[in-house]
């Protein structure tokens, strides 16, 4: 990997197509239900009615958090309209920013070629460039955590005044985020430290005691100001779903997963390194799980504790929740490879099986790729998926030969590759060859405002999703949202002389048939469908638009 790190031409290359990935069709993907199109409509909602402190939207409820991602998606619309490229936008430029943070922030303590290979192992990985192409809150708390875990290890190698204020501005910004998750990795790393360091007080001139207080002044003005808004409604509510139900034990939408969960996703996102897998868990029980532990290593190893460990014990999981530690994976692999490169090639039994995982994982996803296709997709998308398929599992074996051999260099330029054209063509082919059934509710929108004036208001007769409304604010048209038990309702805005346009999903538009049937009138003669798909992936369902007045078109 050194002769790549000192080629500046093909740094830039990858580098380049790595960002190149991360804004790749973001204009251009409807939104994907839930969490994104929730978080878009609580940043238009932010900026229509100017209640900045509790976010709110149809059928949102449960994705709530606290405010500053919603805050920079609304920035985002500001600098380029309410539309899927602004609302990525955060989370793209929170990717790049992580990766030359990694490099600015870590190069003196962990050296500048460990760290760079660090950056470009991240941007060629699978999980963080995906966080930047879906806007959720992971990418923009992955960098504060980032930002404040090597703030702390800088202030342990040479206090500062300006680690301590980096340190508790990441904290202020992350808790802003997603709340408790910056300080169980700040306060982890600082608690081992203290315990573990040579150094240990060190922690003293961080003065968590002034840091602290100071930190969560935002976080509780933002909430002293949403108390005040609703009564203390939402915090209330916040208390108990984020922290009192975790803190018992409970899993939230079913989120489940056993104790390995997290190094089995940092695994697969960095299957292309995977060679080099073993050796690096390896090297780092060796290196950091001793009396003496080595610096660099212990600052891995608290780093790990606090950012990963923790969350195996916890039953409630999902791929983001551990990605505090991405970074410090990414340092751990990166200067296994740079040492295994020092050390010469040799072909121990901890790189053999890390050629056999690769391998093995390579043929899988290759294989996933097309059956999943087969299960979900057309002809057009299944042949999109075999041309990423046959790319990801070709470049996978050029890699794995290379190892074999002892090509260590030719072998990371074809890893490299393999994950830059997979999420490269991902995006390019794969996901555009669903958009049409998946982009169903924009669909819907589009079709009502080609067809209906502006005074015309849309009723939604059962809950949905929120992409749907999120859409119908950009036509802009007047909604509401009806509850399954105000389907009643519904006879009476059909027959009303303001005009009107119903949506219903089948079971509904069923009933609705029935119902003026038993009322004995005149079953709509005005109507259309579409189909696509909701939340509910693989499952096609027809969406029937009725108007109480013919359709201009």
């Amino acid at each position: 990997m050194q002769a790549i790190l000192r080629n500046r031409t093909l740094l830039w290359v990858f580098f380049g197509l790595a960002l190149f990935n991360v804004f790749l069709n973001n204009h251009n993907t409807s939104l994907w239900d839930e969490d994104e199109a929730a978080y878009a409509g609580f940043a238009h909602v932010m900026r229509t009615t100017g209640n900045w402190v509790v976010p709110d939207f149809l059928w949102s409820e449960p994705h709530r958090k606290t405010p500053l991602h919603f805050w920079a998606i609304a920035g985002s619309y500001w600098l380029f309209g309410e539309n899927e490229f602004a609302v990525r936008f955060p989370s793209a430029l929170s990717v790049v920013l992580t990766c030359l943070t990694l490099y600015w922030l870590g190069r003196e303590v962990f050296g500048r070629e460990v760290t760079l290979g660090a950056a470009l192992l991240m941007a060629c990985s699978i999980l963080l460039p995906n966080l930047g192409k879906i806007s959720v809150t992971d990418a923009l708390l992955t960098f504060f955590e980032t930002v404040a875990a090597l703030a702390i290890i800088r202030h342990y190698e040479r206090p500062s005044w300006r680690w301590a204020g980096l340190l508790w501005a990441a904290v202020a910004l992350g808790v802003l985020v997603k709340g408790p998750p910056i300080l169980i990795l700040t306060f982890g790393m600082m608690g081992l430290l203290v315990l573990f360091h040579p150094k240990r007080w060190r922690f003293v001139s961080l003065h968590p005691w002034l840091g602290l207080p100071l930190a969560l002044l935002p976080l509780w003005l933002w909430g002293r100001a949403a108390w005040l808004s609703d009564g203390g409604v939402y915090i209330r509510w916040m208390i108990d779903w984020y922290i009192l139900k975790r803190a018992s034990g409970g899993v939230a939408f079913g989120q489940w997963g056993p104790p390995g969960y997290f190094l089995l996703v940092f695994f697969i996102s960095f299957l292309p390194w995977a060679v080099f897998f073993p050796k690096a868990i390896g090297r780092f029980f060796r290196r950091a799980v001793r009396w003496q532990p080595e610096p660099t290593y212990l600052y891995l190893g608290v780093w790990f504790v606090a950012g990963w460990f923790l969350y195996e014990l916890i039953p409630s999981k999902l791929p983001s929740y551990a990605m505090g530690a991405y970074a410090g994976f990414a340092l751990l692999l990166s200067q296994t490879i740079l040492d295994t490169e020092s050390e010469g090639f040799v072909q121990t039994t901890d790189l053999r099986v890390g050629q056999w995982l690769l391998l093995i994982f390579t043929l899988l996803i290759g294989v996933g790729l097309i059956v999943g296709a087969s299960l979900l997709l057309d002809a057009w998308g299944i042949g999109m998926a075999v041309i990423t398929a046959v790319f990801w599992t070709g470049l996978g074996l050029v890699a794995w030969q290379a190892y074999r051999r002892g090509a260590l260099e030719r072998g990371i330029k074809a890893s490299a590759l393999q994950v830059l054209l997979f999420v490269f063509f991902a995006w390019l082919l794969i996901v555009p060859s669903f958009e049409q059934p998946r982009g169903a509710t924009k669909r819907i929108a589009q079709s009502i405002a080609s067809e209906s004036t502006k005074d015309t208001e849309v009723v939604m007769a059962r809950p949905f999703y929120p992409s749907l409304p999120f859409y119908l604010t950009q036509v802009p048209r007047h909604y509401r949202g009806l509850a399954h038990a105000d389907f009643a309702q519904v006879f009476d805005l059909y027959a009303r002389p303001q005009k009107t346009v119903l949506i219903f999903d089948a079971p509904k538009y069923q009933e609705f048939l029935d119902g003026l049937a038993e009322r004995q009138q005149v079953p709509p003669q005005h109507t259309r469908i579409i189909s696509g798909w909701m939340a509910d992936m693989g499952k096609l369902i027809d969406y029937t638009l009725v108007y109480n007045y013919p359709p201009a078109n």
